[in-house]
C-alpha cells in the first residue's frame, strides 16, 4: 500500500505501508531521468532513499549518468560478505588485526546478514543483527570461560568492524549512506582493572606448569605485554649483576595473520622498544627458568613451546584458565598482571614519563590512568588515617566523661607537668 509522496526538487519518495498492519514497510524513491523514463528503487530506510536521489542528481549534473539498471548489470551487486572480504584484503593490517577481522566475518557476519546485498541492507536489518550478535557473543564468552562472561567487549568490536565495512562501502560508491547507526553499539563499559596482591600472583604462578611459572612472575614484575614476553630471547635478558638486571623488548609475537601460526615481528610502536629494569627478587626465578627451559644460543627463546617454536597462544590461554580457576581467581585476565605491575610502579612514585617508558606507551593518557589509580589508593590511605584519628578523639571524649576509666597519671588536671616519679628519667 502506498502512502503520500514527499515533495522534493528532484524525484520523490513514497512511503510504503503494510496493507494489514498499516505500519511503514519501506520507501520507494523515483525520478525522471534524462532518457525520459522513470527510474524507481525501493529502500527499507528513508535516509538511504534520500541519499540515492542525491547521488543520482549528482551524476546527472556531472553528465556521468546512465540508467541504474544498466549500471547494475555492468558493475554487479556485491553481498555484504563479498564486499567485506574485499575491504579486508585492500587494507594494510597487522597479522593479529587481519585474524580478528576475518574471524568476525566468518563467525558473526557470513552466516547471517552477510548473505544480503550491500545496497539492500537497512538500519532495521543491522539493528536486528546486532541484537542477535550480543546474544551469540555472550554465549561464546561463557562457553570459552572468558573473564568477561557478558561478551560485551567482543560484540562492540565486531560492530565497529561492520561499521568500518559500511563506511568503506560508502567511500567506494556502493551505497549512499551507512545503515550501521545503532546508538552506542561500538561502546561498552570496561570492567574495572584488577590489581592483584602478591599472594594472588604467587598462587597463580604456582598453579601453572613449571615451564610457565616464571612467565607470570615476569609479567607481574615488568609490566610487559604477553606477546613481548613470548618473543623474549636469551640475548634480551641481562642477569649478570642482580642489582642492575634488565630485559630488553626488541620484538613481539602477533597471532594469526593470513596463516594460523604465531608471527614474530616488530613491537606495537617505536615506544615499545625499551630496556626494563627488573627487581632483584625476580633474578633467581628467571635465572633458574632459563637454565631449565630456555632454548640454547643467544637467540634461543626464553619461553619456547613444547615443539620448539614460539609458545602458542592457545597453550598459554588454556593453562592460564586452569591456573586462575585453581587459584580461586576465575575472572582474572593475563593483562591484569600488566595492570598490577604498572599500578605498583605508579604507587612507588613513577612519573608519567617513567610509566610510559616502562609500559612502552606512546600516549600519556594511558600512563596517567595508572597514576590516577595510585592517587585513589593514596586517598583511601588518607581516609583510613582520618577514621583512626576520629576513633582516638571519640575514645578521649569518653574518658573525659568518665574519669574513673583513667589511670592515676591520666587524672592530673595539669597535663603539662610529668608525674613526680618520672622527673628523674628526663
Amino acid at each position: 500500500m502506498a502512502g503520500k509522496s514527499g515533495h522534493r526538487a528532484f524525484g520523490n519518495i513514497e512511503t510504503r505501508r503494510n496493507t494489514r498492519t498499516k505500519k511503514v514497510s519501506g520507501y520507494r524513491a523515483r525520478y525522471l531521468g534524462p532518457d525520459g523514463q522513470t527510474h524507481p528503487r525501493s529502500f527499507g530506510d528513508k535516509l538511504a532513499a534520500e541519499a540515492w536521489l542525491v547521488e543520482e542528481k549528482r551524476l546527472i549534473d556531472r553528465d556521468e549518468w546512465s540508467p541504474p539498471k544498466s549500471r547494475g548489470s555492468v558493475v554487479g551487486r556485491l553481498t555484504l560478505s563479498e564486499w567485506a572480504r574485499e575491504y579486508i584484503e585492500s587494507r594494510t593490517l597487522a597479522p593479529s588485526t587481519y585474524r580478528n577481522y576475518t574471524r568476525n566475518l566468518r563467525v558473526y557476519i557470513e552466516p547471517t546478514i552477510g548473505k544480503k546485498y550491500v545496497d539492500e541492507i537497512t538500519v532495521t536489518d543491522v539493528t536486528v543483527w546486532h541484537t542477535k550478535l550480543k546474544a551469540e557473543a555472550r554465549a561464546r564468552a561463557k562457553k570459552a570461560e572468558r573473564a568477561d562472561r557478558t561478551g560485551a567487549g567482543e560484540a562492540a568490536q565486531v560492530y565497529k568492524f561492520l561499521s568500518g565495512v559500511f563506511k568503506g562501502a560508502v567511500e567506494a560508491g556502493l551505497i549512499g549512506i551507512s545503515p550501521a547507526r545503532v546508538v552506542g553499539a561500538g561502546r561498552y563499559k570496561r570492567r574495572r582493572r584488577v590489581i592483584l596482591t602478591p599472594g594472588e600472583v604467587r598462587a597463580l604462578a604456582e598453579a601453572l606448569p613449571e615451564n610457565l611459572r616464571a612467565l607470570a612472575d615476569l609479567l607481574n614484575w615488568t609490566g610487559m605485554r604477553i606477546g613481548e614476553a613470548r618473543a623474549l630471547r636469551r640475548c634480551d635478558v641481562d642477569l649478570r649483576d642482580p642489582r642492575n638486571a634488565s630485559v630488553s623488548v626488541e620484538q613481539n609475537v602477533s597471532q594469526g595473520g593470513k596463516g594460523i601460526n604465531a608471527v614474530v615481528g616488530p613491537v606495537k610502536s617505536d615506544a615499545g622498544y625499551r630496556t626494563i629494569a627488573i627487581a632483584e627478587d625476580l633474578v633467581p626465578i628467571l635465572a633458574a627458568h632459563i637454565d631449565r627451559f630456555a632454548q640454547s644460543g643467544r637467540d634461543g627463546l626464553v619461553f619456547p613451546g613444547q615443539k620448539g617454536g614460539v609458545l602458542p597462544e592457545g597453550t598459554w590461554r588454556d593453562n592460564w584458565i586452569r591456573a586462575r580457576n585453581k587459584a580461586g581467581l576465575p575472572g582474572v585476565k593475563t593483562h591484569d598482571l600488566r595492570h598490577t605491575s604498572l599500578t605498583l610502579a605508579a604507587r612507588a612514585g613513577a612519573t608519567t614519563a617513567e610509566l610510559m617508558y616502562r609500559a612502552g606507551h606512546s600516549e600519556p593518557r594511558v600512563a596517567m590512568d595508572y597514576q590516577h589509580a595510585a592517587a585513589e589508593r593514596d586517598r583511601m590511605i588518607a581516609e583510613r588515617m582520618s577514621a583512626e584519628a576520629r576513633k582516638d578523639e571519640l575514645a578521649e571524649r569518653r574518658l573525659r566523661r568518665n574519669p574513673a576509666l583513667l589511670g592515676p597519671d591520666e587524672r592530673r588536671t595539669d597535663r603539662s607537668e610529668p608525674p613526680a616519679d618520672s622527673i628523674g628519667h628526663l
